[in-house]
């Protein structure tokens, strides 16, 4: 095994990361934005949501709140996918396999988390794929101690 294990474990990591990004920037329009679409239960919980005020002074209620936690999820796995993508292509490879390793340890933990607080399938498998591949790459690309 060589350097180019360990650099394709970390792009494909980043590629994970990098498409569940964009599939969530398109369920999340669906979701959030394009409200022509949605079915009355859908508007009753939107309105429900929208009489609950979290930041009354700013107009922040508990839909838009949710909103914008949908969105940054989207913007931290664009930006965890971009700079795995980026490092796993220009960083010395000495120091990317702690990296792989590292990010592995904290994905797998995450996994673990959401598994016994409150399990949610397509979240634990996009966040269980990407530590896969950063393990795989971390464990099979041998990469000499300088």
């Amino acid at each position: 095994m060589s350097e180019s294990a360990l650099r394709l474990g970390v792009r494909s990591a980043g590629s994970v990361l990098l498409i569940s990004s964009g599939v969530h920037a398109s369920v999340h329009y669906r979701a959030f934005v394009d409200t022509a679409s949605f079915d009355a239960p859908r508007r009753a919980l939107m309105q429900a949501m929208r009489g609950y005020a979290i930041l009354p002074r700013w107009g922040v209620d508990a839909w838009t709140m949710l909103c914008g936690y949908s969105l940054c999820f989207a913007i931290l796995l664009m930006l965890s996918g971009t700079l795995l993508w980026w490092m796993g292509k220009h960083l010395v490879a000495n120091r990317l396999r702690p990296l792989a390793t590292a990010t592995a340890l904290v994905l797998s933990a995450g996994v673990a988390f959401i598994a016994l607080l409150d399990p949610m399938p397509v979240q634990m498998s996009v966040l269980a794929l990407a530590a896969a591949s950063l393990a795989a790459g971390a464990l099979f690309g041998r990469v000499p101690r300088a």
